[in-house]
């Protein structure tokens, strides 16, 4: 595992990642439940297998809390910043490692990315159920979520593993 502290690089990539996680979640479907399908959790999830967990954790939590509090969905804003920011966590992780330099590579990275993002898909599905019902003030309201959830975590493994390999070549060469 690489020890390091930011930098004013990482700084400046990790905005611009938030900045792209805040804006891929307003490409969104909104569902009759009051839930949505948005392509945030596939701008976390690409950001995690390229960049590591530092990054998508950082940028996942400060791009989806800044898309809650412009968008109106300001009582999610904490519960956002804490469920992307640890799914980013997760996937990077489990996908890269901590850093953009270091981690997995050869063939076994979709395996390790396939496997990062259904985590961090269950995490945030576990946490949303208890922000919704938090929020909303009714479990079974929170429970009618769940396919919503589940169908934007799906959506998102989807487009990031198409996306990734690509991505990770230019990140790779880049860092």
């Amino acid at each position: 595992m690489i020890k390091r502290r930011l930098s004013t690089k990482d700084i400046i990539l990790i905005g611009m990642l938030a900045a792209l996680c805040a804006i891929a979640t307003t490409l969104k479907v909104p569902l009759p439940t009051g839930a949505m399908v948005h392509l945030g959790t596939a701008a976390i999830f690409i950001i995690g297998i390229a960049f590591g967990g530092v990054y998508a954790g950082i940028s996942g939590a400060i791009g989806s809390a800044f898309f809650d509090l412009l968008m109106g969905f300001s009582p999610y804003t904490a519960w956002s910043f804490v469920i992307k920011g640890v799914a980013g966590l997760i996937v990077g992780i489990i996908a890269k490692g901590l850093w953009p330099e270091g981690g997995y590579s050869g063939s076994g990275w979709l395996g390790k990315a396939l496997f990062g993002c259904v985590l961090a898909a269950a995490w945030t599905l576990g946490g949303y159920i208890l922000a919704w019902w938090q929020v909303l003030g009714s479990l079974a309201v929170a429970l009618g979520n769940i396919p919503a959830s589940l169908l934007t975590s799906g959506v998102g493994m989807i487009v990031a593993l198409l996306l990734s390999p690509k991505i990770r070549q230019i990140v790779n060469r880049q860092m």
